[in-house]
């Protein structure tokens, strides 16, 4: 017999709320990590692009928090932006101890270039949900951080 044995730890998967968001999580950036793979751009880069544009020079830490991320791992994150010379990071003017993310020419072009291939995405995701849940599952997500 093929089944599972039962478990001293009874939790039904559907149960778990960290479950289903990872799964969910992962499921959604898989469809955007496809969608923007022709530009050997991924998810979390493309997020990283669209912040940056949208915060001009940001410090790490204000990232960090934007993001809900800890400043080592957004550090790390942006290191394959800078190889790829679309972000850079400088010494923050007023603090030789910051850092500011700054997106160069090339990330803008990049980011101009990923939009469309994010927004066909986006519309797929809007086909799975009606309207209504859409906003509400943006608005419950927004409640969790």
């Amino acid at each position: 017999m093929g089944g599972m044995k039962p478990s001293p730890f009874p939790v039904e998967p559907g149960e778990c709320y960290s479950l289903a968001l990872r799964r969910a999580a992962r499921a959604v950036s898989r469809q955007y990590d496809a969608g923007l793979a022709p530009l050997a751009l991924n998810n979390g880069q493309f997020s990283m692009l669209v912040l940056l544009a949208g915060l001009g020079p940001v410090r790490i830490q204000k990232i960090a928090e934007t993001l809900a991320m800890d400043r080592t791992t957004v550090t790390a994150a942006l290191k394959p932006l800078q190889r790829r010379k679309l972000v850079r990071v400088d010494v923050a003017g007023d603090d030789a101890r910051a850092r500011d993310a700054v997106l160069t020419p090339a990330g803008e072009a990049l980011l101009r270039e990923a939009m469309p291939l994010w927004r066909v995405q986006q519309e797929r995701l809007k086909k799975m949900l009606s309207a209504e849940d859409a906003e509400a599952l943006r608005a419950h997500l927004g409640r969790l951080v």
